[in-house]
């Protein structure tokens, strides 16, 4: 039979040494693996396109800048982190263990008919000590008519008739600026007009902050034959550039 019995000191100090593996043990297995603590990281680079309400013209694109990215670590449904994008669009994550991570930020959607903010996400492998780098990626943005730079404007002259004066014997009154005149402005396929303003004290107008597209601005002027009672002049105008100034020169309305 063999004699088990401990030399002094002997089993004290081997108790101990199981305790500490055995607290060790418990301490990895309880560890989770995804999270901060490692050598890890997850970066990309977010540009954002711009359009116009209806996604028929891609309008120009820039660096995402401020835009929030967020993080999950392993298949918990959780948020985790967030950080925001570089004046250049960039973003990391540093400081990453091995493991499953889920990267997502908020875009709008073109496929959609309401087009709301969805979330575009991206599932990750992170290897041990590595960095990975999602490449370039993209968020859309919508700008409605007036979110741009570029201008609309033109003078109304009014040509004001003799009361007595007939069609086609017409005799002028006065030649002047038509003061507090409505005009109107539709951008693209819009089934109603965006936007009235009124004439100045001279006549001028002007339709500012535009995007590029294509636009239909109309006013209403008497109508002469005394057949209708108004006429409607419309005048289809392209805008193709920011800051581009239209000017549509002196549109004459005539009054009886």
């Amino acid at each position: 039979m063999i004699d088990f019995k401990c030399r002094k000191g002997f089993c004290s100090g081997l108790y101990i040494t199981m305790f500490i593996l055995a607290a060790l043990t418990g301490f990895t297995s309880c560890e989770k693996s995804e999270g901060k603590g490692g050598t890890g990281s997850i970066s990309g680079t977010i540009t954002e396109h711009f359009y116009n309400d209806d996604y028929s013209t891609h309008l120009f694109q820039a660096p995402a800048v401020d835009e929030e990215v967020f993080i999950m670590y392993g298949d918990d449904n959780i948020l985790d982190d967030n950080t925001f994008t570089s004046p250049t669009g960039e973003f990391r994550f540093k400081y990453l263990y091995p493991g499953r991570y889920h990267i997502y930020y908020k875009t709008r959607d073109s496929t959609q008919a309401l087009d709301r903010n969805v979330e575009k996400s991206y599932l990750v492998e992170l290897g041990d000590g590595e960095h990975m780098d999602l490449g370039k990626l993209d968020i859309l943005t919508t700008l409605d008519y007036n979110d741009g730079t570029s201008t609309i404007r033109g003078q109304v002259q009014e040509i004001k008739y003799e009361d007595e004066s007939r069609w086609p014997n017409l005799v002028v009154e006065y030649t002047a600026p038509a003061y507090e005149h409505e005009i109107y402005l539709t951008y693209g396929n819009h089934t109603y007009y965006d936007k009235r303003i009124r004439t100045q004290h001279d006549g001028t107008f002007e339709f500012d902050n535009l995007i590029p597209g294509e636009y239909l601005v109309f006013l209403y002027s008497e109508d002469v034959t005394r057949v209708l009672d108004k006429v409607v002049l419309k005048f289809e105008v392209s805008v193709t550039e920011d800051e581009q100034v239209v000017d549509l020169g002196t549109i004459i309305i005539e009054n009886i």
